[in-house]
């Protein structure tokens, strides 16, 4: 026995799953309402039509004892099939029409609550905060999009298929065998029930065992990404057999895992099958002998082995129905764990707009670390006038990234304060706050759409002349028209028809066409050959004007122009001037450039 402090439900579901359940049901499928109702209607019909083709074999078996001799025989034979023909026709028919509505009805529901669900992954993924974005691997995010959501969807059909319309139909059946023989029918009854404790105890071991098989399955997205987006190096450096065993180790261990899945959901067939042997030898034993007596005719034993029959295979959908559900809530949980996570970078409740920045930024004591402790800038502060031109240079790690991720608020500082215009960016909409500002990185971001679409992504709805004329002044519009569609040809997956230069003048063109007045350069230049870097230089030397800009260049000579030169080292500015002001002092930059020009 069971303790008493624990309850046992068909799905197994405990109060977290409740919740969960419930939410979904709230949020997701009952805004379905109209088409779910109209889905049980065809459920009903298609379980009704099921149970009575017991009454049909009562009547054909009893009907068929009590015949006549003779020519009568004949008539009477012939008036049978003339009666029993149109109504075996006509309940498949019914029941075969019913399913196919059911089905389709069914699958919509389930279709459109798994896209609600990605859309609102995908609203919570795109208001989440950077760092907790890039904290998981993109193969982890592609596959709560699609193997965990597909598992729900797998889950919420046989729910509605079998939770309902089996559930429906074995109700029927149960009443049909009780009708036609009551005695017969408790020996089905009293055996059945026997296979819900072995059930609940495979379904939790599936449980378990489905978290570890999706989370291999993000592993294995993540690898397969890494793997074919770095075919180039992979090729090169001759790492095709290094990159095998990986993947190969990866597969194997999934292989082990759905292996020990689909074991465990395997448990639950023989359990059904051998429970269902056993009552059809009980209901043949107590049958026969109560035919013996006379308490029983033929038709009534054969329309109680025919409900059975018919309500075996519901009933052991319903024993692997647990396994389905469990697979489903597990997924559930991780979906929702996305669509639950807070961003921490906010607006204030008062947040105002910025509106004309002029530019004017100030660091005021500013520190800041990563989430794993490492500590990246400490006590930063300086002043930059509006249209100053600020240039951070210093050794790999020394912060200089960081800075500009800060003046986008893709962090928050840990202590101190950034203000623009004397506002803190705190207290400034998000949404105006990047308005203001125009990002070119050595990581370039191009979308499989056209070149045109790709520079227009700087200024929604921006017109064509003006797409060309921001192209013309990134050295890039001379390229653009040697394309095969010149504008409107595609660029592929991450821009991989374009070579690394002309993707760089791309993303220069879409900072030009977006014309902010706060511009942030990460080695904006540096896979540019040095006839396009000219005539680039030229442009940005033109667009700078008037612009506070931010500029990151390991290539010093890219540098020596700026108003001013941050020299960062250890997360501080270790010096601060002109370049030629630096090269008098005779310190790091000097000795950096020293390094680089040697």
């Amino acid at each position: 026995m069971a303790p008493k402090n624990k309850k046992t439900n068909i799905l197994n579901l405990k109060g977290e799953d409740k919740r969960l359940v419930g939410r979904l049901w709230r949020d997701y499928v009952r805004r379905h309402m109209g088409t779910l109702l109209l889905a049980l209607v065809f459920m009903t019909v298609v379980a009704a039509t099921t149970a009575a083709y017991t009454w049909l074999f009562k009547f054909i078996v009893d009907s068929m004892g009590a015949g006549e001799a003779g020519q009568q025989a004949e008539v009477a034979t012939l008036s049978f099939v003339k009666l029993v023909v149109p109504v075996v026709i006509g309940l498949t028919a019914i029941s075969g029409i019913s399913l196919f509505i059911q089905s389709v009805l069914s699958n919509k529901v389930a279709l459109n609550v798994v896209g609600d669900l990605q859309k609102s992954m995908f609203s919570a993924l795109q208001k989440s905060d950077y760092e907790q974005l890039t904290s998981q691997t993109v193969g982890t995010h592609i596959s709560r999009f699609t193997n965990d959501v597909n598992l729900v969807a797998t889950a919420l059909l046989r729910t509605m298929n079998n939770l309902f319309r089996d559930v429906l139909t074995l109700i029927l059946l149960i009443g049909a065998m009780f009708y036609h023989n009551w005695q017969m029918s408790l020996v089905i009854i009293l055996v059945y029930p026997l296979a819900i404790y072995p059930i609940i105890k495979i379904s939790k071991k599936i449980r378990g065992t489905s978290h570890e098989a999706q989370t291999q399955m993000g592993h294995i997205t993540s690898l397969l990404n890494e793997s074919l987006s770095g075919t180039r190096m992979v090729r090169t450096y001759n790492l095709e057999n290094y990159e095998g065993k990986r993947l190969g180790a990866a597969f194997t261990e999934r292989i082990r895992l759905y292996l020990k899945l689909v074991t465990n959901q395997a448990r639950v067939d023989p359990v059904m099958e051998i429970l269902g042997g056993i009552a059809v030898a009980g209901v043949l034993a107590f049958g026969v002998y109560q035919m013996a007596k006379g308490d029983a005719t033929g038709g009534e034993l054969v329309a109680v082995l025919a409900a059975l029959g018919l309500a075996a295979p519901k009933a052991r959908a319903l024993g692997t129905l647990n396994n389905a559900v469990q697979e489903g809530l597990a997924a559930l949980h991780r979906v929702f764990n996305v669509i639950d996570e807070k961003p921490t970078i906010t607006e204030t409740p008062d947040a105002v707009a910025l509106e004309n920045a002029k530019g004017a930024l100030e660091f005021d004591n500013v520190s800041f670390a990563y989430e794993d402790g490492t500590q990246a800038i400490s006590e930063l502060s300086f002043k930059v006038k509006p249209g100053e031109t600020i240039a951070l240079v210093g050794p790999s790690g020394g912060g200089k990234s960081t800075i500009i991720n800060l003046i986008a608020r893709l962090y928050d500082v840990n202590a101190g304060s950034i203000s623009i215009d004397g506002t803190d960016i705190k207290n400034v909409t998000l949404m105006s706050l990047r308005n203001s500002m125009a990002l070119v990185s050595q990581d370039i971001t191009l979308f499989d759409d056209t070149v045109a679409a790709n520079i227009g992504f700087g200024r929604q709805n921006a017109r064509a002349e003006d797409i060309e004329s921001a192209a013309k002044a990134a050295a890039a519009h001379d390229f653009i028209l040697d394309l095969a569609d010149g504008y409107q040809t595609r660029v592929g997956e991450g821009g991989g028809k374009l070579s690394g230069g002309q993707r760089q003048r791309i993303a220069l063109a879409r900072a030009i066409l977006r014309d902010a007045p706060i511009l942030l350069l990460d080695e904006a230049t540096s896979a540019l050959d040095a006839q396009s870097e000219a005539k680039v230089q030229t442009a940005l030397d033109s667009l700078t004007k008037g612009r506070t800009v931010f500029v990151i260049a390991h290539r010093l000579s890219t540098v020596k122009n700026a108003d001013r030169i941050l020299v960062l080292d250890g997360g501080q500015i270790v010096e601060s001037g002109s370049h030629a002001a630096l090269m008098k002092k005779d310190g790091l930059y000097a000795k950096l450039r020293a390094l680089q020009f040697s």
